[in-house]
């Protein structure tokens, strides 16, 4: 019954992956995208990745060149450098574009494949309602890059199931007792 924190679910799954072993290089995917050609590698290169470039739902095109949503990949250097993902984001949209604020404001460059290589279908679903307060969110972001993300994640895991390609969490997100 509360709202979606798709941010702080990174997070989560970045800060328990770093207990399970040492990664050094983290995807960032949603459920809903599905890549449609084997040459988009799931790898980090030397700068954060913007992996989803061409979705099926958008026409095959990049809606703003500054999109960073959808499936990204960055190394364990720099999701530490930009501070992970904002917590600040409850709903619908905003987190993704706070994070291309941040790997921006780190000096760091977003690259991409083409789109002819990075395409993906989405899966359909209903959407979410918009959380009305992104854009002022949005707004003050740079003002809590050092002080809200990895550093002020706050979370409860509540059960664990290790399967063979994955390891899954129920977590309880925010303060807790």
């Amino acid at each position: 019954g509360h709202p979606f924190n798709r941010a702080s679910l990174f997070n989560v799954g970045y800060a328990e992956a770093i207990k399970i072993r040492e990664f050094d290089c983290f995807i960032f995917h949603d459920v809903d995208l599905i890549p449609e050609d084997d040459r988009n590698l799931y790898t980090c290169p030397g700068m954060p990745r913007h992996m989803s470039v061409a979705v099926d739902s958008m026409n095959y095109r990049l809606p703003y060149a500054s999109l960073f949503g959808g499936v990204c990949a960055l190394n364990k250097e720099h999701f530490q450098l930009v501070n992970g993902f904002s917590n600040e984001y409850w709903g619908w949209g905003g987190e993704d574009d706070d994070m291309s604020n941040r790997v921006k404001a780190a000096g760091l460059q977003i690259i991409r494949y083409p789109p002819d290589i990075a395409k993906y279908s989405m899966l359909r679903h209903r959407k979410e309602k918009a959380n009305p307060q992104r854009y002022e969110k949005l707004y003050s972001g740079h003002k809590r890059y050092k002080k809200d993300g990895l550093t002020s994640l706050k979370y409860k895991v509540i059960d664990t199931k290790q399967h063979k390609l994955f390891t899954w969490f129920l977590v309880q997100l925010g303060e807790v007792s």
